[in-house]
């Protein structure tokens, strides 16, 4: 064959009436003529083995190479690739574009996208503009153009060809080439068919053996890369992954701890440990930041909300101590929050309106609140979020909140820890919810004194931690509603604690930061035995409170409703009343909004009788009707005038009841003939 010859202008020539052959080809007659069908698939064969041919002269390999990519490319864009026996033209065209990239010192994606399209039609002689960059761009080009024309069976049938190419090639470590190639893939393949890669890898990932960590690393970045790439994987099932990564994370912690920092890089265990754990992490992030249906978010963080396993009495899940396993569910249910907040950035910017889609609900996660008095050692300082009330679960999460403060308050084992928290928590309902937070949590506030008060709260440096935490909570409120009379009242409070020795010497901090390990207050400030006794007065901070309008709504002028909800007392009925703060309120100018008819009425006989006083149909006409009716029935000789008597005198009121006979009184109805009908009381006509 010509193919066989050293004579490159010959091949060259040949290559060209190959290209242009393969631009009418339709392959119809592949499969039906056998001896065509085998010279055919020996032709691609040739041309790829010119993809990475060797030889002492560069010039000629550089030649060689560009020809028998430029023939590759023919066949990815001939209609006669999916014929017949696709997987074998594939398994032909494949493996020598993956040889070439793989050798190629840039990252495949970048080759695809910074290259410009290079015409297959050039001759590779008196071409000085080939070089080692050309073919390895004209590789990604094919590649990038293959993986476009497949679709479900082949795209799975391609990527077992590659992963079985990593295999036996070892190139699964270092991630790059793989992530990078993979990232061609996404880009180039329909966006119908892009979730298939995502369950491809994770098909991948479940075969990989107990000792292949290399692999499953490069696999977990892989995922991490295509989760947290700004393209949308439609017809993913986002819940199905979701536990899938999951379960995926659970598994590889088993016998050893999450890997928190990066080890050294004479670490090899170490550093693929720390990109499985990180990059499923990250992974469960990208998967929650893209929206595919609605409230995808809140099943998200549901899913992961009751991976917590609050009020649970078991010590270990899944293999993990309980601690252990709610420390990893709460990385992951931050690395989504910290994505979501990330895709909401992006949308604001590209001048989107923000989606109530994309906000996580305050009812789910009314499930995690039993963590906070949960007996079992655990660090929870995930930021609250940052959402309005304006949902009936909203309150009711909130209320949930406050009873589960006072139920953590009340703890046997309470520490500096716990009203640090407790601290961040009442802070952060001003700093998230304004107005709301804070009316709110006014009779919570006082709740928490009244507990010092009424000598429930025994040890004195906790009832001195917990006093100094109302006032800073009020101080917060009144330095973010700007009330310069209730920040001197706070501090005037302050102040004479110290000179009572009641001041707590906890610092709060401005932002949560809570400590990991916390003193018990049997051990802190125990050279000060001074109770508390200066106290918050209620009535001068509600009637500061109450005097500031920007706490009032909009019709509460004189602050009376405001003043009313700052008075409740906690666990009362109006306490309770107060879930519900928004209400619907009626316009003003409610006249102007009431539906009235466009069109005239159609008759006017109405118009005419309209002036006319109407006689009403009353209760003792009908009363009188039917006892006649009795009468009638008793004694039929009834005067014959009785029925003219009701006609003149029924409508009217009168002092006796007078005869009248039903029957006559019908008999005299005139009514117009009408046409016959054939509808039946008995007989609907439905059933006819």
């Amino acid at each position: 064959m010509i193919l066989d010859t050293r004579d490159i202008e010959l091949i060259d020539m040949t290559c060209e009436t190959f290209i242009v052959f393969c631009d009418f080809h339709d392959g119809s007659t592949l499969g039906i003529d056998a001896e065509f069908t085998a010279d055919f698939e020996s032709l691609i064969k040739k041309f790829a083995d010119f993809c990475n041919y060797i030889n002492t002269d560069d010039s000629v390999v550089l030649k060689m190479r560009y020809i028998g990519h430029r023939a590759m490319q023919a066949c990815v864009t001939s209609s006669a690739l999916h014929a017949f026996n696709f997987k074998i033209q594939l398994g032909t065209i494949l493996l020598p574009l993956i040889l070439r990239l793989a050798a190629s010192k840039r990252s495949v994606n970048a080759l695809a996208q910074s290259c410009s399209s290079i015409d297959i039609r050039r001759s590779a002689i008196k071409n000085e503009d080939i070089d080692k960059s050309t073919v390895d761009c004209l590789a990604a080009q094919t590649m990038s153009m293959l993986f476009n024309k497949l679709n479900g069976g082949p795209i799975r049938i391609a990527l077992t060809s590659l992963f079985g190419f990593m295999d036996a090639k070892e190139k699964w470590w270092p991630p790059d080439f793989a992530v990078s190639f993979m990232e061609l893939v996404l880009d180039s393949l329909q966006p119908q068919y892009r979730y298939l890669l995502v369950y491809e890898v994770l098909q991948q990932l479940d075969n990989v053996t107990v000792n292949s960590d290399r692999k499953r690393a490069s696999l977990i970045s892989i995922l991490d890369k295509l989760l947290n790439a700004d393209v949308a994987l439609l017809g993913i099932s986002v819940l199905e992954v979701l536990n899938s990564l999951f379960n995926t994370l659970i598994k590889n912690l088993q016998g050893r701890a999450f890997r928190e920092e990066r080890p050294d890089k004479e670490d090899v265990q170490g550093t693929y440990q720390f990109v499985i754990d990180h990059g499923l992490v990250q992974s469960i992030g990208g998967l929650a930041s893209k929206t595919y249906y609605q409230n995808q978010l809140d099943d998200v963080a549901g899913y992961i909300i009751a991976k917590l396993r609050a009020n649970t009495t078991l010590q270990a899940v899944d293999g993990l101590p309980l601690n252990e396993y709610r420390r990893v569910a709460l990385k992951c249910l931050e690395s989504i929050i910290y994505a979501n907040e990330k895709a909401i950035e992006q949308e604001l910017k590209n001048g989107k309106n923000m989606d109530q889609s994309v906000i996580i609900s305050l009812d789910t996660w009314s499930p995690a609140l039993g963590l906070l008095t949960d007996e079992a050692y655990g660090h929870a300082s995930s930021q609250f979020p940052e959402h309005k009330l304006r949902q009936c679960s909203d309150f009711n999460f909130i209320s949930s909140l406050h009873q589960t403060i006072v139920s953590w308050i009340k703890l046997g084992n309470l520490n500096v820890a716990d009203i640090i928290a407790v601290h961040s928590l009442l802070c952060a309902l001003v700093r998230r919810l304004g107005v709301d937070g804070i009316v709110k949590t006014t009779p919570l506030v006082f709740e928490l004194q009244d507990l010092i008060n009424r000598g429930e709260i025994k040890v004195t440096s906790c009832q001195r931690a917990i006093a100094a935490s109302t006032v800073g909570w009020f101080r917060e409120v009144a330095v973010q509603q700007n009330i310069g009379s209730l920040l001197e009242y706070m501090d005037q409070i302050t102040d004479e604690r110290k000179k009572l020795g009641e001041c707590s010497t906890i610092l709060f901090p401005s932002t949560i930061d809570i400590p990991s390990h916390g003193l018990e207050f049997g051990q802190f400030e125990s050279d000060n035995n001074t109770a508390v006794t200066k106290f918050i007065n209620r009535h001068t901070v509600v009637e500061m409170m109450s005097n500031n309008g920007k706490l009032r709504d909009e019709d509460d002028t004189h602050g009376l409703d405001l003043e009313s909800k700052l008075y409740a007392e906690w666990g009362s009925e109006a306490y309770m009343s107060r879930k519900r703060m928004f209400r619907i309120q009626l316009s003003r100018d409610i006249d102007d909004h009431k539906p009235k008819l466009i069109n005239p009425w159609p008759s006017t006989e109405v118009d005419n009788n309209s002036d006319e006083k109407k006689q009403s149909i009353k209760v003792e006409t009908l009363k009188e009707a039917l006892a006649t009716q009795l009468l009638a029935n008793e004694s039929p000789e009834l005067d014959e005038e009785s029925t003219h008597n009701l006609s003149v005198s029924s409508l009217s009121k009168r002092p006796k009841v007078v005869r009248k006979d039903m029957n006559n009184l019908l008999s005299q109805l005139n009514l117009e003939p009408k046409a016959q009908s054939t509808s039946s009381l008995v007989n609907p006509p439905y059933k006819g």
